[in-house]
């Protein structure tokens, strides 16, 4: 009988067909389990090498230390052994000037420890007695500073950068709370492209203990040239997260030994991150975007914050767009809210556009606030003017098809 006219003659049934399936659904599963098992069971490259070292270790060969019996009524019964030479002259009495007891290691070391008056530069602590500015509220107010800890492992070439905790960090919130997190690079040399690692976000405070660790493949001739950088950013669950701060320093300068079992410790100064003075006039969270087939620039207004009103009464935010010339194309604006430090507006303004044009337009946008009945009179408190050309969020979402993020703007002077 041919193999066709069997499989004409055999029937399947909906039993066999379940125990097929069945059977192959347990193969699959045991396979995948598998997969997992063995890939759960490798060690990374950190831990191959460490365990490398431990079943292969370095055999160093010591010198021999031969003890002596201080007790005078067994020095003569003392037997040399084979591998002992003879002794001829052993002391007698009491031995223990002879001992030399070795001084504990120190902990961690600090590159502030042992510190002479001749390595402080005198100028910067100095200031003049007639100028005020030296002791204006920008230069002595307070940005924070980040605890780290830096040692390098010589025979894995690894450096290993620990931040510990961050104090007073500085925010843009002057209503709330920061939620900081960290971006830490080495610049190494002869590298294209800076190692970066990223912390966890730290929701509500100022002064994280963060205990974070980060390695980087550096070797020890390598190690006093290359450059560290933290940047602070504050996390926004609504737009894109704000760089509130930055620190930066080569290791060359730390006059220490970064030595594996004993990681230097010191503290860093987080340097203020701004773009430009705002000097109260605020910041506007927008997001732009613009559909190609309908021609038409959508602009999602959010919020505006750390705005310093001198009088009460009603705001509201007018937006116009320029030509080349700075000539008006369209104006429009939003309903008025109640002035307040932070202002939610949450509202959407459409425009109607050409693509081709979109270049050439300016975009205008002014904190105003309006005063007499039915808000005839009005006064600019703030503005800020953005070239659509220059609005990099704005063209990736027309290139790529999708939305923008928001973004922060500051205000200036009107």
């Amino acid at each position: 009988m041919k193999i066709p006219d069997v499989l004409e003659n055999l029937e399947i049934t909906e039993q066999n067909f379940l125990i097929v399936l069945c059977a192959t659904v347990v193969i699959v599963v045991l396979f995948v389990s598998f997969l997992l098992v063995k890939s759960k069971n490798k060690l990374n490259w950190y831990d191959q090498n460490v365990l490398d070292m431990g079943e292969n270790p370095t055999h160093r060969r010591c010198t021999t230390i031969y003890r002596t019996n201080t007790d005078e009524t067994t020095v003569n019964e003392i037997k040399i052994g084979e591998g002992f030479p003879a002794a001829t002259n052993i002391p007698k009495g009491d031995l223990s000037n002879l001992f030399m007891i070795p001084k504990a290691k120190k902990g961690a070391r600090s590159m502030f420890s042992n510190l002479h008056q001749n390595q402080f530069d005198r100028g910067l602590y100095q200031f003049p007695t007639g100028d005020e500015s030296a002791c204006s509220s920008v230069t002595m107010a307070a940005v924070g500073s980040i605890q780290l800890s830096v040692s390098h492992d010589v025979n894995l070439n690894l450096l290993t950068v620990t931040i510990i905790k961050a104090v007073d960090l500085p925010t843009k919130r002057e209503d709330d709370l920061p939620n900081p997190f960290m971006k830490v690079s080495l610049e190494i040399p002869d590298s294209k492209k800076p190692e970066d690692h990223q912390t966890k976000v730290y929701n509500g405070t100022a002064s994280p203990l963060i205990n974070e660790d980060f390695y980087f493949s550096v070797t020890a001739q390598q190690v006093s040239t290359c450059r560290l950088e933290v940047m602070v950013y504050d996390y926004d669950q609504f737009s894109v997260d704000e760089c509130v701060g930055y620190c930066w320093l080569t290791l060359g300068r730390i006059n220490e030994h970064f030595e594996h079992d004993c990681p230097t410790l010191f503290w860093a100064e987080v340097l203020p991150y701004e773009d430009g003075d705002n000097k109260g006039y605020g910041q506007v969270l927008f997001a732009l975007s613009y559909l190609s087939h309908a021609q038409r620039l959508t602009m999602n207004i959010f919020k505006v914050r750390n705005v310093r009103f001198r009088n009460g009464g009603n705001v509201a935010l007018r937006v116009t767009l320029l030509d080349g010339e700075e000539k008006p194309l369209k104006k429009k604006k939003t309903s008025q809210k109640k002035a307040a430090r932070s202002v939610q507006f949450n509202e959407c303004l459409t425009f109607s556009i050409p693509k081709h044009t979109l270049c050439e337009v300016f975009l205008t946008v002014e904190l105003i606030t309006e005063t007499g009945t039915f808000g005839i009179a009005s006064r600019t408190l703030s503005r800020m003017q953005l070239p659509l050309h220059k609005c990099k969020d704005l063209w990736r979402a027309i290139i790529r098809e999708e939305k923008s993020q928001a973004r922060w703007y500051p205000f200036e002077q009107p």
